[in-house]
């Protein structure tokens, strides 16, 4: 099974966590890429895409993560793996996380997504919860 871990980092928050799911699905002895948001790779080469981004603004998905669903969605006409959804926010915002919400809501209309997961701010104290939604949506994906 291959699986691609995309992400769109500001910070660099998203980018930790994208690493932190590499690190648990590589502990599983599983083939996997990490990535910026790259036009060039192909999703069909990919068993499961795990994508993530932070939440911009007022509870906006960012505008180069909105372009790369646009693209990957509806100009290409691509046959699309499996997805999982993460991203990282801060709650003293009213819309926390809200960009994970609209990916996959988006990306539902076009593929399973199979898992979701929201972090506040950096990952550090939260690396058990991104080890069980790995390792969750791991086992979800291996059942389909």
């Amino acid at each position: 099974m291959r699986i691609l871990i995309l992400y769109h980092s500001l910070s660099n928050n998203t980018k930790e966590v994208a690493n932190l799911i590499g690190k648990h699905v590589g502990e599983q002895g599983l083939s996997f890429l990490v990535s910026d948001i790259d036009y060039e790779i192909n999703l069909e080469e990919y068993d499961h895409v795990f994508i993530g981004t932070y939440t911009w603004g007022d509870g906006d998905l960012p505008l180069q993560m909105r372009d790369y669903l646009r693209f990957i969605l509806k100009e290409n006409k691509l046959n699309l793996p499996s997805f999982s959804v993460f991203g990282t926010g801060e709650t003293q915002f009213t819309y926390y996380c809200r960009a994970v919400d609209e990916m996959e809501y988006h990306l539902s209309k076009f593929t399973k997504v199979n898992g979701k997961l929201k972090i506040e701010q950096h990952p550090i104290n939260q690396i058990d919860k991104i080890e069980k939604y790995t390792l969750d949506v791991l086992e979800a994906i291996k059942c389909n």
